[in-house]
């Protein structure tokens, strides 16, 4: 089973989205995905912040993709697709406050394709996790 799984990753890889991009087991996890080549990471949170993380506790994490929220270049896309999406439930302000949120962000990076799949719940509840995926 995880055989044919893994061959089919191997042809072709798949990005996963990591919502607590500083947290230890994520940079465990991150690390261990880039010594196979199926998977990327993609990390939620300040470059900076993940970098030093990473190093004091001596996770080699690069390969790593790293977006920071505060910084992403598409964000004014993803706020317009997320007012869509919410349908007058959410003013264009109230989306981009909600985008800070690395659960949040991560949802959508999903939802625009920049991203295959999302884990989180590290240190976010399971309702936090959800959340912006039912939203």
């Amino acid at each position: 089973m995880f055989e044919f799984l893994i061959k089919k990753l191997k042809a072709h890889p798949r990005k996963i989205v990591f919502t607590e991009g500083t947290d230890p087991r994520i940079l465990e996890a991150s690390a261990r995905l880039l010594s196979g080549t199926f998977l990327t990471p993609v990390l939620v949170g300040s470059e900076a912040e993940i970098q030093k993380a990473a190093e004091e506790i001596g996770f080699n994490i690069r390969g790593a993709i790293i977006i920071d929220p505060a910084t992403f270049e598409d964000m004014d896309k993803m706020v317009d697709t997320m007012v869509e999406l919410r349908k007058g439930k959410m003013t264009p302000e109230q989306c981009r406050a909600a985008l800070m949120q690395p659960n949040y962000f991560g949802t959508m990076l999903v939802k625009m394709g920049y991203a295959d799949a999302l884990l989180g719940g590290a240190t976010y509840s399971t309702a936090d996790t959800v959340r912006p995926a039912l939203q």
